[in-house]
């Protein structure tokens, strides 16, 4: 028996066989292994009908060139079943997969499940093996033919394999602002262990040559690009084309095939998001693009959270790295159907009930949210909730088919939970498959928030966490998605009414502990008592929340002073997401304001920051106020340096993301007028995608002459000082609530009136 490392898994289309790629002492090698074969499950009126016999259906079905076997089995075709019923059970071949499930679905009465389940998947599922696993494995003929899993799926606590890791740059010569397929190559530059290997030279070939044996030297394990599903390889696979040879980027020597397909741009949790039809896979190693969508799994560091999420989605690499934070949720819950007899269906069959709009006003009403005053508060403690939503979900049982809409539940009262609010009630007869799923996530967050305050590989840990954290903030709106396989909107809104119920019951704790609650949004809550706050009432108001709503709830800090800022439209009233503060240990907590924003520029939020350090001199609320002239001298010397033109280009590049595509806009918005320019200059733009700019002329007539995209910079390019002071004011307004700023339309460049209001 051999041990190694599972770094990926890939299809032999010649051998119809897996291939196990793996690591061992240093050196990573693919094995063939015939030992699975993918299948899908087949719901049919032949299993019915007495005009065929069992001994039929499977011998007519068998005669598929591409079937390997096929049984009869017992499992729930519905997450809703309470019996297994029979269904065809169909082995093929792993080429084979889809082929023969669009075969299958000519069968009369047909409904075919696992189906887009990949093959390499549905092996890692059926084995409970997944990349970057510690491996035991016996060979015979050089082929694998048992293995084993050494590493522990829930376990928390693990080691990374050493990985050789590369990231490349092409260099296009051309004198075009955006380089054309037509380009040749200058020069490719390789970024391996801290160094860079330059290639160039006069021949095209021989930079290909060069960079295909640099790759065959250091045999790299994981391949880092920057766009390189969306443009990159399909522009180096054509320069080899021209250049009469072909790329070998993968292990087993395949040549670099990239088939283009049509970008995608569709709406995700309420923002347009842009996908690129091609993606790049390699056998043997792993290709991570960074521009993809998923690739916040892509920590700073490495591959923290693409090993993590191979993990829990049990998938190659190179698609899980992809994945958006929904379809990691949907791949566990995959696991666990698989685990529990239940088939995933090809499309949803729980479409939402029929309500009024009476039943939808009040049922529907989301998560409590308690409106704060804008105001600068003394002695505030901030207290949050453990993972609230997916907690809730564990613990009271919530998933599709634990929603029970009988006035009375056939197998008795005592297995009800009363929802408030709800016509509906939870029924724990079962365990449901959304919250059997969730159990393992919330469990491996909690150990490695553990592993994290023990201090041993705590910057890999967060890392780790931070991606399990993102995947647990989807599963809520993930359970009402129209297209969850295992979602429904009244498990959904379930979620919430138990929620409301959770932040009552924290208010009124609170208020018993004469702590007023000055602002609470779904899982968080801010408290103000009114003498000096002390660390021993946070701890036992979070103890008694904790025991009392059975989620765990723990201090985040307190905070000197901490100011929650008017809305510009409506001074009077606070935004619900936006808010900082200075903790009394001295440190900066910012929320909705410019400085976390992604489209402020460096310099705004360089001007804010500023502004907030000046601000966090004051000790207390009197010492706030009294620094509130200092942080506008900061601002206003930020506006000097714009009006002595000593301010670099890029600190003030503003970006956009495009709501639709360029020739889609009637308005002449500063992202439409940005996307024309940057289409009319040859770049290809879709919706989704994000444009950069600064301004130039912003209140020009011209609309053409307002913003320039950095692309189209030249030496007499030159910003707006004045529409970027207008961004710093802005700015500095951001931080002061209405009350404590009095302004009016003669104020000097240089003077503030400010009213003492404590």
């Amino acid at each position: 028996m051999s041990r190694g490392w599972l770094l990926d898994c890939s299809i032999d289309w010649e051998k119809q066989a897996l291939t196990l790629w793996i690591k061992t002492n240093g050196r990573t090698r693919g094995y063939i292994y015939r030992g699975f074969h993918p299948s899908v499950f087949v719901s049919t009126d032949l299993i019915k009908s007495r005009d065929w016999s069992e001994t039929d259906i499977l011998r007519a079905v068998h005669e598929h060139p591409k079937v390997v076997d096929v049984e009869i089995v017992y499992k729930y075709t519905s997450v809703y079943d309470d019996e297994k019923t029979p269904v065809l059970q169909v082995y093929t071949t792993p080429d084979a997969l889809r082929e023969v499930a669009e075969s299958l679905e000519k069968l009369p009465g047909a409904t075919v499940f696992h189906a887009d389940i990949d093959p390499v998947q549905q092996f890692f599922v059926d084995r409970t093996l997944f990349a970057f696993g510690r491996v035991e494995f016996e060979l015979k003929g050089g082929e694998i033919v048992k293995i084993t899993c050494l590493d522990e799926r829930e376990n928390p606590e693990y080691d990374i394999p050493e990985l050789e890791e590369i990231g490349f740059e092409v260099f296009v010569d051309t004198d075009q602002i955006f380089p054309k397929m037509e380009d040749r190559i200058h020069h490719i530059e390789i970024y391996y262990r801290n160094e860079t290997i330059h290639i160039e030279d006069y021949d095209e070939e021989a930079i290909l040559v060069r960079f295909q044996s640099a790759i065959d030297r250091i045999d790299p394990d994981v391949i880092v690009t920057g766009r390189g599903d969306e443009s990159l390889f399909r522009y180096l696979s054509l320069r080899a084309k021209v250049n009469g040879m072909q790329l070998r980027l993968s292990r087993d020597g395949s040549p670099l095939k990239v088939v283009h397909r049509e970008a995608q741009s569709f709406w995700q949790y309420n923002r347009i998001v842009f996908k690129s039809g091609t993606q790049v896979t390699l056998n043997g190693r792993v290709h991570i693009d960074r521009g993809k969508t998923g690739m916040h799994f892509f920590s700073p560091t490495g591959l923290e959270g693409v090993v993590e999420s191979c993990r829990l989605a049990l998938g190659r690499p190179q698609r899980v790295s992809r994945m958006t934070i929904g379809g990691v949720n949907a791949a566990v819950q995959y696991y666990n159907a698989y685990k529990m007899d239940i088939l995933i269906p090809p499309v949803k069959r729980n479409p939402e009930f029929l309500k009024s709009i009476t039943e939808l006003t009040a049922i529907d009403r989301g998560g409590l949210i308690l409106q704060p005053r804008p105001g600068i508060y003394e002695n505030i403690a901030e207290c949050d909730f453990s993972s609230m939503y997916p907690t809730l979900m564990v613990k009271q049982n919530i998933s599709p088919e634990t929603i029970c809409t009988l006035t009375s539940c056939p197998y008795g009262y005592e297995h009800c939970i009363e929802i408030p609010q709800q016509s509906f009630k939870i029924c724990t007869r079962k365990r449901g498959i959304v919250s059997k799923s969730l159990e393992m996530l919330v469990n491996r967050r909690m150990g490695f928030k553990k592993l994290i305050e023990k201090g041993q590989d705590a910057k890999k840990y967060e890392y780790i966490q931070n991606t399990l954290k993102g995947v647990l903030v989807s599963c809520f709106g993930y359970l009402g998605f129209k297209n969850a396989k295992f979602g429904r909107v009244e498990a959904h809104t379930a979620v919430t009414a138990l929620s409301r119920e959770v932040m009552l019951k924290t208010q009124d704790i609170g208020e018993t502990m004469g702590l007023e609650m000055i602002h609470g949004i779904v899982d968080s809550v801010w408290l103000k008592s009114q003498g000096e706050i002390d660390h021993e009432t946070i701890t036992e108001f979070c103890e008694r929340v904790t025991k009392e709503v059975d989620i765990k709830m723990s201090p985040k800090g307190v905070y000197r002073w901490m100011v929650i800022p008017s809305s510009r439209l409506h001074p009077s009233v606070a935004p619900l997401n936006r808010y900082y503060g200075v903790y009394k240990n001295g440190g900066i907590k910012t929320r909705g304001i410019e400085t976390r924003r992604r489209d402020t520029c460096l310099y705004v939020g360089d001007c804010q920051k500023e502004m907030i350090k000046t601000l966090a001199r004051g000790y207390d609320k009197e010492g706030f106020l009294k620094q509130i002239p200092a942080a506008y001298a900061v601002c206003q010397e930020y506006i000097s340096r714009l009006s002595d033109g000593d301010v670099d280009l890029r600190d003030l590049i503003l970006n956009s993301t495009l709501t639709r595509d360029p020739h889609a806009y009637r308005a002449t918005s500063r992202a439409a007028v940005v996307a024309q320019q940057l289409v009319k200059a040859g770049r290809e733009l879709h919706a989704g995608q994000k444009v950069r700019y600064i301004m130039t002329s912003a209140d020009s007539d011209n609309p053409l002459r307002r913003v320039r995209a950095p692309e189209l910079f030249n030496e007499s390019t030159r910003y707006d000082h004045s529409a970027y002071a207008k961004l710093c004011e802005r700015a500095f307004e951001s931080l002061i609530p209405v009350q404590y700023l009095d302004s009016s339309d003669d104020w000097e460049s240089d003077q503030t009136l400010l009213v003492s209001n404590s």
